[in-house]
């Protein structure tokens, strides 16, 4: 009944018949993928183990690069895919040793802070100051230190992902939401604002504290804005920061010794863009980044290619639009292309599909991250010891956010899909920013990858979620709930099944508006 009552709503909304469609009345055309025709969930393992052999892959690393090259053998076996690459020159940022002692003991280093300023093999040294939150970094408190800060948590009530705040409806069935609670998370972003402050004051590095443990964090990865920081940096767990503390503890001055080798090295990476070709050129555009820490940091790909396998297998007539899948790099080198652009290759995509789009060149962007991820929650730890780790929950999955651009067809055809296919927790929201009616979009972000579409104006549907193991590689396959992965990969497929057929109009929705609006004058977002 759900599926006549979402037929009966878009009905109206589609376009004339295309001529392609009229010669092919004959052909039948699946009303909703066939789970039977769709990837399994040993097959998604499968993908996400192969995915794990790869490693870390820190934008233009040779882990990213063959993690590329193999996606591209694997689009490349599906028949009707044609494929080119976008490709930019960076200088990649590459770690080649850290090290930390205090007074004269070593301490052990979970991970440098990415795009530090390096030391060289030999170190800096200088006092130990710990500067504890809220307190800025100064001239007067850091000049000749090196500092330390406890990294901090963010915390989001869960009332604002329901109507009539962020959110435009709410799935959760199994009613596992507290109402009065709050996601949140450890903010390793942090130490962006942390590494400029101490830069500006005269200070000699930055030792970041986490409150998980070393085995949770080593080879953490974030920020990753692909720009030099003026002072070196590193993360240690929260044993190693209670152990520092404890120095410090004593009120006599501390030495330490910082270590971050670091090299700047040349390099290519690329966007590959894997292309379906529909009834008409008008494409619906399917992205996600592969430059991540983890399989869950990157597993959108792992569903497009399914996604790819099995739109392909249906005749063209099936398929009234293109669709275009797009492996984006520059996820952890956000200024991709310089210093003043902050997008990373989605923003660079999304500038050009902003140019397409008032040729009918683009219908929409699909943007699929971290799909069945599952919940972490930060526990004590036992025995007394300091600070958190992370316990995953033996039965639920990260809350999934799917902000949606202003239409209400295009808003009722995702939640028709989310409800069809059970993927509980699900929040479909206008956006994951406050709104500001001065400027279009009103909602400037969007929470990820799906930012730069929505800041372009483009029609965007963009399912993430917020897993508190992202930035860490030390969590592997192990942290996707494949079967909740499973499904979101259905319920998104058949949101694109059902994206071929639809009006522009009724995709575009308030978007047509503001275009227009954007053209009289009317700012976009800073």
């Amino acid at each position: 009944m759900r599926r006549l009552a979402l037929l009966a709503l878009l009905l109206p909304l589609v376009a004339p018949a295309q001529p392609a469609l009229a010669q092919a009345s004959a052909t039948v055309c699946p009303v909703r993928v066939d789970p039977a025709a769709f990837a399994s969930e040993a097959r998604l393992s499968a993908l996400a183990t192969r995915q794990g052999t790869f490693g870390p892959r820190p934008t233009g690393s040779a882990a990213h690069a063959g993690y590329v090259d193999w996606l591209e053998e694997e689009m490349a076996a599906i028949p009707g895919l044609q494929l080119s690459s976008l490709p930019y020159a960076i200088d990649r940022w590459d770690n080649l040793g850290t090290g930390l002692t205090v007074g004269g003991t070593s301490v052990q280093v979970a991970a440098p802070v990415p795009f530090s300023s390096s030391t060289g093999a030999g170190g800096v040294s200088a006092p130990l100051v710990h500067l504890a939150a809220g307190t800025n970094i100064t001239a007067a408190n850091a000049a000749g230190k090196i500092v330390v800060r406890d990294l901090p948590w963010t915390s989001v009530p869960n009332l604002l992902f329901y109507p009539p705040t962020l959110g435009y409806s709410m799935y959760d069935p199994g009613m596992t939401i507290n109402l009065l609670g709050s996601e949140s998370m450890e903010a390793p972003a942090a130490a962006d604002a942390d590494l400029k402050a101490a830069a500006a004051a005269g200070a000699l590095g930055v030792i970041e504290v986490s409150q998980l443990p070393h085995a949770q964090i080593k080879d953490m990865y974030a920020p990753y804005e692909g720009l030099p920081y003026g002072v070196p940096g590193a993360y240690v767990g929260a044993d190693q920061g209670k152990q520092i503390k404890d120095a410090l503890a004593a009120g006599q001055p501390v030495q330490a010794s910082l270590t971050v080798n670091a090299a700047w090295t040349p390099t290519t990476t690329r966007t590959l863009l894997a292309t379906l070709p529909g009834g008409s050129a008008q494409k619906i555009v399917v992205e996600s980044h592969t430059d991540g820490m983890s399989p869950v940091w990157d597993n959108g790909p792992l569903t497009m290619i399914e996604m790819a396998r099995y739109l392909s297998s249906l005749p063209v007539e099936c398929r009234p639009r293109t669709v275009q899948f797009a492996f984006v790099t520059g996820h952890l080198y956000q200024h991709l292309t310089g210093p003043d652009v902050r997008e990373g290759g989605a923003g660079q995509l999304a500038a050009q599909l902003d140019a397409e789009y008032d040729q009918g060149k683009v219908s929409s962007v699909v943007v699929l991250e971290h799909l069945g991820a599952k919940r972490y929650d930060a526990v004590a730890r036992p025995n007394g010891l300091p600070g958190k780790q992370l316990v995953a929950s033996p039965n639920l999955t990260e809350l999934l956010w799917v902000p949606v651009s202003e239409s209400t067809p295009l808003r009722e055809l995702v939640k028709g899909h989310i409800e069809y296919w059970d993927v509980r927790r699900t929040a479909i929201l206008k956006g994951l920013s406050a709104a500001d009616l001065a400027t279009v979009p009103h909602h400037c972000s969007f929470g990820g990858e799906g930012t730069p579409y929505n800041q372009h104006l483009l029609p965007v549907i963009a399912p993430i979620a917020a897993p508190k193991t992202l930035f860490s590689p030390q969590f592997g396959a192990e942290a996707i709930d494949l079967p909740v992965m499973r499904k979101a990969s259905l319920a998104f497929t058949d949101v694109v099944l059902d994206l071929g057929p639809m009006a522009q109009s009724a995709v575009a929705g308030d978007v047509t508006t503001m275009r227009q609006q954007r053209a009289a004058g009317t700012p976009g977002c800073a």
